[in-house]
């Protein structure tokens, strides 16, 4: 089920506060429609969101899960939450050995996913226009004039915060290889799925974070044609991988529509 707009939702609708254009966000985003789970999505502004995200859970980071004026920050503890709340969760199975070895893979993917941000962002903050249009998507004007003026100082506490440097963008590098060689390795087993013979927390996780490498057509942003050619230097070496393959696959077979698809994109043609 797609996210619900605002007037849609009752008051005991979950609202999910995510970046567009964030991969954790699209990670939970995911696992909340393929569960069937009805809510909202209520996207804020990069650096507007830092002490709305402090007050939720003491942490600047995106998505926050808010169910009954409670908030859960982290798209793993809103798995959890998933889990134990909308019982029986299929996405995260209640079989032990089958649980554990989803967790482990979420969690293995969780920090891939960590490293796709700096590697990806090791090119794409040089495009000051792109990254402007990325940031200010779901903005009100003020907040758009505000990004776009004061860019520079917003790109330089950004490299900062990710540690950008040439040894630690290799090191992502290095990482993200590393993560692309255990979906080699469990594909080249014959399997479709990372875990058991359905979709699972798993393969959403491995797909939505290597999905702004991967970039496939059903993600509005990753999918278009700025951002393609944005990341296309860093992963041309991959894009026959069977890793990326997959990737695509999960997307194509799984991800479903994506709520405001179309206005996003027209925002960056």
């Amino acid at each position: 089920m797609s996210s619900l707009t605002t007037d849609q939702a009752g008051s005991s609708t979950p609202r999910l506060y995510t970046f567009t254009l964030s991969h954790f966000s699209e990670k939970i985003r995911w696992m909340l429609a393929a569960g069937d789970v009805a809510h909202v999505e209520v996207a804020w502004t990069p650096f507007f969101h830092v002490l709305p995200a402090i007050l939720s859970g003491g942490r600047t980071t995106v998505p926050i899960l808010e169910v009954a004026g409670k908030r859960v920050q982290d798209s793993t503890r809103i798995l959890h939450w998933l889990a134990a709340n909308r019982a029986p969760f299929a996405l995260l199975p209640a079989e032990d050995a089958v649980r554990k070895d989803v967790l482990a893979l979420e969690a293995s993917f969780d920090e891939v996913g960590e490293h796709v941000v700096r590697y990806a962002y090791s090119t794409t903050l040089d495009d000051h226009e792109s990254v402007i249009r990325y940031w200010t998507l779901d903005s009100t004007p003020l907040q758009r004039g505000f990004v776009r003026s004061a860019f520079s100082v917003l790109r330089f506490i950004f490299r900062r915060k990710l540690w950008m440097s040439r040894r630690s963008v290799a090191r992502s590098r290095q990482k993200i290889e590393a993560g692309l060689d255990v979906l080699d390795g469990r594909i080249a087993a014959g399997q479709k799925y990372l875990v058991g013979e359905q979709l699972s927390a798993a393969d959403i996780t491995a797909a939505a974070l290597l999905a702004p490498l991967v970039c496939p057509d059903e993600h509005p942003i990753y999918g278009s044609a700025r951002y393609r050619a944005g990341v296309a230097p860093l992963t041309v070496q991959w894009q026959e991988r069977p890793a990326f393959r997959w990737v695509r696959q999960m997307y194509r077979e799984h991800r479903g529509a994506w709520p405001n698809a179309e206005r996003i994109r027209g925002a960056l043609s």
